[in-house]
């Protein structure tokens, strides 16, 4: 419940405040397909996190908080969506692509094999103004029944996709900030 002393900002998400929102997108239940949410884990015990900044394991869930964001009047200024593809790459490679390069015909929320919810994506980019970011990393197959934990290949590209988004965002290690 809202009081008179609140503002309208005060009860918006914090990750629709932040300046930067790093999503983790993935089924850590099927293998690889758990890169996105274990670049978050990464980041989360490894780097201090600027207020500024939200990061959030969004699991295969990523298009309510889009959903959520593109209603906001208050939204951050970039979002970097994380997350496992099948493209035939070499496994374990880790590239920035551009929303543009999303297929266009991915509405779904979750998939195995392509990031989510592009179209969404696109109107986050094109109609509010917010520049969207997509790391990704060629998983190769994912299993089709459960089978939990990363091949060494893909928790490699963890460690590389998490230092190349500290290195962007600015985001300090832990080890260099002693408590």
């Amino acid at each position: 419940m809202s009081t008179d002393s609140e503002s309208p900002l005060d009860t918006l998400p914090g990750f629709c405040r932040a300046r930067v929102l790093i999503l983790g997108v993935g089924n850590v239940l099927f293998g690889n397909d758990g890169f996105g949410p274990e670049v978050i884990d990464h980041l989360t015990r490894h780097c201090a996190i600027p207020e500024d900044v939200d990061i959030l394991d969004v699991g295969t869930g990523a298009r309510k908080v889009l959903f959520t964001v593109s209603l906001s009047e208050t939204r951050p200024q970039e979002i970097v969506i994380v997350d496992a593809v099948d493209w035939g790459q070499e496994i374990g490679s880790v590239s920035e692509i551009s929303v543009e390069s999303l297929p266009i015909t991915k509405i779904d929320d979750f998939s195995l094999h392509q990031v989510p919810t592009s179209n969404m994506l696109r109107e986050l980019q094109d109609d509010c103004g917010v520049k969207v970011s997509v790391i990704v990393c060629d998983v190769g197959g994912i299993p089709q029944m459960i089978e939990p934990g990363l091949s060494s290949e893909i928790e490699a590209a963890v460690v590389t996709a998490a230092r190349r988004i500290a290195e962007r965002y600015g985001l300090k290690s832990l080890a260099e900030n002693p408590s």
